[in-house]
């Protein structure tokens, strides 16, 4: 069976159920799963690693026009750039600022916003210094047309942070015991994303239409 970069089957298996510990964690309540999109957020939950929902994000939200800005650490710097190389992703790939010159120095990158769709982050959540760095960034960003993809290397973000930061993709451990994991995007962007993955076996957006399917019949799978 052909496989992936990540070595899974090219045949994916959803998770049929939404991941309500999940849920239950970033609202900090009991919002039923069904109405989670009435937040304006949804989940596509997959029973594989999170490397593997990091990929279906990345194969399918670039424009072939466009180019994503990777900020790193240096254990995500090489597999990133090789799932990038994979999905024929351009990208710029640079390691988190540590200094005040080296945050000018990604303020003058960001400048040319126009090139980049996306800046993805990989950050630990529980990291006051990374929180502060992501901050800054979502900050920075703010008023450009350019996304922001949030690798989660721990816990996920709670929601409402998500919502204050302009977060269009975070990408997480589920929270069951076996191996799963979630991405949990804008419901408005997930819209914009139909027929631009590079891959049609790592399309984010059919994952997030099949997923659709055991809901309510009045949720309308096209609504912003």
């Amino acid at each position: 069976m052909e496989l992936t970069l990540t070595n899974v089957p090219r045949r994916i298996e959803l998770d049929d159920v939404l991941d309500s510990g999940l849920i239950s964690m970033m609202t900090q309540s009991s919002v039923n799963p069904e109405d989670f999109y009435l937040t304006g957020y949804e989940t596509v939950c997959f029973k594989r690693t999170r490397e593997f929902a990091l990929e279906s994000v990345l194969a399918s939200v670039v424009p072939f026009e466009k180019d994503i800005l990777i900020v790193s650490n240096n254990s995500d710097h090489a597999r990133l750039k090789k799932l990038c190389k994979y999905h024929g992703v351009s990208n710029r790939t640079i390691e988190q600022p540590q200094t005040a010159q080296e945050w000018e120095e990604f303020v003058s990158i960001v400048a040319n916003y126009k090139s980049y769709s996306h800046i993805l982050f990989s950050c630990d959540v529980n990291s006051e210094y990374e929180m502060d760095q992501l901050k800054k960034i979502a900050t920075l960003i703010k008023d450009l047309q350019i996304g922001l993809i949030v690798h989660c290397r721990r816990q996920a973000m709670e929601l409402s942070k998500v919502k204050e930061l302009n977060i269009d993709y975070m990408v997480c451990n589920g929270s069951g015991t076996e191996i799963s994991s979630v991405v949990l995007a804008c419901r408005r962007k997930l819209v914009q994303i139909e027929g631009i993955s590079r891959s049609y076996d790592m399309d984010l957006y059919n994952y997030w239409q099949t997923s659709l399917y055991g809901r309510k019949s009045f949720i309308e799978p096209m609504a912003i």
